[in-house]
């Protein structure tokens, strides 16, 4: 059986910042968690596995003031399954994300239109808070020039972008339909 998406997503993650379990988390937190988040219980076991997979090697490293950590980088071999697994046919399935706020919006109608309009405030603050940090993203990776392996960073940064832009306008249109069904100028 192939090992699951988020082997990959850590031996990716190895294969750009070799490092301690921290480090890596650390390089998570800064990159793939806008779109592909994982735990830090999540990411320790990846590296458990890819090291029994022989895709990465962990070096036990003797500290002075904290305690000891393991240090890993990637292997011949990992980087050669990564290739493998990044060259096959993604089989693009839709996405089923669980999202309380579209939940509630399309229950919308059992609920109280303040509390809803409420939530989609809400909503639209956490896009517009997400925006703004990929916006950064990008800026900082643009300055880094238009070459280097920083632009595929900034592609998916720019992605993350689109995203918040879309949900910020969807809820607007939200917002819109529920002044209209409270009576209140749409305008």
């Amino acid at each position: 059986m192939a090992p699951p998406v988020s082997t990959f997503v850590v031996l990716g993650l190895l294969a750009r910042r070799p490092g301690s379990g921290y480090d890596v988390a650390a390089f998570a937190e800064k990159t793939v968690r806008h779109f592909w988040p994982i735990s830090r219980s999540q990411l320790y076991i990846e590296l458990s596995r890819l090291e029994e997979l022989g895709w990465a090697t962990g070096t036990a490293v003797q500290q002075d003031r904290y305690p000891d950590k393991r240090d890993y980088e990637t292997t011949p071999a990992g980087i050669a399954a990564l290739r493998e697994w990044l060259d096959e046919s993604p089989h693009r399935q839709r996405q089923r994300t669980q999202d309380a706020v579209m939940l509630k919006t399309f229950l919308g109608s059992y609920m109280s239109p303040d509390r809803l309009a409420d939530q989609l405030r809400d909503y639209r603050e956490q896009a517009e808070k997400l925006r703004a940090e990929l916006l950064a993203v990008v800026e900082h990776l643009d300055a880094k020039g238009p070459t280097g392996p920083h632009r595929f960073g900034r592609a998916t940064a720019r992605y993350g972008v689109l995203q918040s832009e879309a949900t910020i306008a969807w809820t607007e249109e939200a917002q819109t339909l529920l002044d209209v069904e409270r009576g209140h100028d749409a305008s």
